[in-house]
Parts: C-alpha cells; structure tokens; sequence
C-alpha cells in the first residue's frame, strides 16, 4: 500500500471518530507510544489499535496534522 491510500485509510479512522483534531494527542513512554484522545467528560483515554499496520498509519498521520506529543520519562 502506498503512502496515499495509507493517508486516506488513518484520515477515515481519525474522521470516523467524530472528534476534533484538538482532542488527540500521543503519548510517548521508554516503552510505547499511545494514541490517546480527550473524551467529551474530559478524561483522558488510550485509543487502543489491534491492527498495527493501522497504528502506525494513524499515529504517522496524527504526527503529520500537528498533534500535541507529550513524552512521558
């Protein structure tokens, strides 16, 4: 799969979720990195993603608009 339909596949699943781009973020440990986003309560919440081809797509993705990193030591 090529770069554009990957783009096309991480921007659906992003959009699918109904949320604004400003409530994602990932988030970096010594041993992951997550795909977390803000819920509508306000709590923070992993966005947990069993294929991991899509994982990387989508966090490829999400680095790529501009969302917040927040590393964690």
């Amino acid at each position: 799969m090529n770069k554009l339909e990957m783009n096309s596949i991480a921007d659906k699943f992003i959009a699918d979720r109904g949320m604004p781009m400003s409530n994602y973020y990932i988030e970096v440990t010594p041993y992951s990195e997550l795909i977390c986003f803000k819920g509508e309560d306000g709590r923070e919440y992993d966005l947990p993603i069993s294929d991991e081809t899509l994982a990387i797509a989508v966090k490829k993705r999400l680095r790529e608009l501009g969302v917040k990193v927040v590393e964690l030591k």
